[in-house]
C-alpha cells in the first residue's frame, strides 16, 4: 500500500510534466512531436472531408515509402515545409525513385507538387474527431492555465494538505 501511495503521485507528476514538455516542444518547433514513432497532427483544413475535417487529430506513423500504395493517406512536407495530409492517387517510378501523386478527397484537382520518399512524414493510422480544438486551446495561455497550471496547483495543494494532516495526526499520537 505504501508503494502505491508513493508511485501513483510520482506517475501523475511525470505524466503532467510530459504533457507540458510536449506542448512547449510543439509550439517552439516546426516539426510535429513524435511519441514512440507516432505523430499526432491537428487537421487545419477540410481538404479531406468526409474522411476527417478541420479540428480532428490524425495519428500518423513513419513508414517506408516502398510499403505505400494507392489509396493510402499520407502526411508530407510541401515546398514551403508545411505539413499536408492527402490521399495517394498514383505512384510512378522515375529514375529508380518512387514519386507519389496526391489529392485531397474534398479538392477538385490533384496536388501540383510531386512527392518523393524524403517528403513523407508518415501514413495516417486513425483519427480522433474534434480533439484538435482541445489541443490548440491548451497551447494558448487560457488553455494552459485551465488544463495544466490549475490541475498541477490543485495536486500540489492536495499533497501538502495530506502531509500536514499526517503530521498533525502524528503530533496528536505522540501527545497522548
Amino acid at each position: 500500500m505504501f508503494l502505491v501511495k508513493k508511485t501513483v503521485p510520482a506517475a501523475i507528476i511525470l505524466f503532467i510534466m510530459m504533457i507540458i514538455l510536449s506542448i512547449f516542444a510543439s509550439i517552439s518547433s516546426n516539426k510535429p512531436l513524435t511519441v514512440f514513432g507516432f505523430k499526432p497532427l491537428t487537421v487545419l483544413s477540410n481538404s479531406m472531408v468526409p474522411v476527417f475535417e478541420a479540428g480532428d487529430v490524425i495519428i500518423t506513423r513513419e513508414i517506408d515509402a516502398e510499403d505505400l500504395k494507392e489509396g493510402d493517406i499520407i502526411s508530407f512536407y510541401n515546398e514551403e515545409k508545411n505539413l499536408i495530409t492527402h490521399r495517394i492517387t498514383s505512384i510512378v517510378e522515375k529514375t529508380g525513385e518512387r514519386q507519389f501523386y496526391t489529392k485531397g478527397d474534398n479538392n477538385n484537382t490533384a496536388d501540383e507538387e510531386v512527392i518523393t520518399a524524403g517528403d513523407i512524414a508518415g501514413k495516417e493510422l486513425f483519427h480522433i474527431p474534434q480533439l484538435g480544438f482541445l489541443s490548440n486551446y491548451t497551447k494558448g495561455p487560457m488553455g494552459f492555465l485551465l488544463f495544466i497550471v490549475l490541475p498541477l496547483t490543485g495536486y500540489i495543494c492536495l499533497t501538502v494538505y495530506e502531509k500536514l494532516k499526517q503530521v498533525k495526526k502524528q503530533e496528536e499520537f505522540t501527545k497522548s
